[in-house]
Order: C-alpha cells, then structure tokens, then sequence
C-alpha cells in the first residue's frame, strides 16, 4: 500500500509539473502571439515634414456650421493661402489652409485674414485633403430628411486678392497648420 500511494504522489507530482510547464508554453506562446500580430496590425506612421510657406491669405471660407469638426474635440478653419513665387515672373501659387486647433485653443484672429499682410507659415502637407477650387467653393445642403437642396457658395475671397488667381478647375494642394506655427512678416 506504501508503495502505491508514493506512486500516486509521484505521479499527481509530476502531472502539476506537466501543468505549470504546459500553462508556462501556453502563456509564452500568446505573448509572442500578440507581439507578432501586434506589430503586423501596425502599420509605420510616415514622419510629418514641417515645411514653411511665406505668402498671403487669399480666401476664407465661411462653412454654414462655423468650423469643420474632427474627432476628439478638434475643429478646423479652412483657408487659400498664396505662397510667393519661387522666382520672378511666376504668380502666386494658391493652397488650402486647415488650420487645426482645440477648443481651448483660439481661432485664427478676424484681423489675419487681410490680403496686404504677409505671412509665414509652418504646415505639414495632407495630400488627402486636396481639393479644388469649385469643390471648395460650395457646401452642400440637405433639409431634415435628407433630401439635397441646393448648394451654398462658401467661398470668401480677400479684398485685394487678384480675380484670375482663383480658378474653379485649379487643384489646391492641402496643408495643416496648427496654432502658434505662423508670425506676420510685413
């Protein structure tokens, strides 16, 4: 009988070893489970690249809602801007403006948008924000069903902002700029 009841205990002994060892694989075998996927799910973020545009506003656009709303309580202030010519003979070269900011963050002030001043500006690029001049020129509009109504134009062109330069078909590369990433030169 003594012999069987330490053949019980060794063999109850060894199953929690074989237990512990197979809980021990299982948990090292889901960690690296969750690296691996973990690091297939994420895709590499591309850097941001400051850039610096000098130029003049040329446009607002006064949205009907007030600002663009993004997610996590950001808005946006949508603008042309036109950047000086890289060199002589060239004209101004127009770009939509998204200024991001917070709501514990300011507007852009009503006196930034004036055509005379010049501005510097620090932006990154957002290729998926491009868009042209018609498409930014109107917002489009819906009663309470649903059913479109007619478009609004939204587009506010600067006193002193030269007709030709805003050309309904003109592709306006898109950039961001958020609060305290611009000064006025002029």
């Amino acid at each position: 009988m003594s012999r069987r009841n330490s053949s019980d205990a060794l063999d109850r002994q060894n199953n929690k070893q074989r237990i512990r060892f197979y809980k021990a694989a299982c948990l090292l075998t889901s960690l690296f489970l969750i690296g691996v996927l973990s690091l297939a799910q994420k895709p590499a973020l591309p850097k941001t690249k400051t850039v610096s545009l000098k130029g003049r506003p040329l446009a607002g656009v006064d949205y009907l809602t007030g600002f663009l709303r993004g997610g996590l309580g950001d808005r946006y202030e949508v603008f042309v801007f036109g950047v000086d010519p890289s060199n002589r003979g060239s004209s101004i070269a127009p770009v939509k403006v998204m200024y991001r900011f917070f709501q514990s963050e300011s507007a852009l002030p009503d006196s930034f948008f004036d055509a005379s001043k010049r501005y510097e500006l620090e932006v990154v690029r957002a290729p998926d924000c491009d868009e042209t001049v018609q498409s930014l020129s109107y917002q489009k509009n819906t009663d309470d069903t649903g059913k479109p109504l007619a478009s609004t134009y939204i587009l506010r062109p600067l006193t002193g902002t030269p007709q030709n330069v805003l050309k309904p078909d003109l592709m306006l590369p898109c950039y961001v700029l958020r609060p305290g990433r611009y000064k006025m030169l002029e």
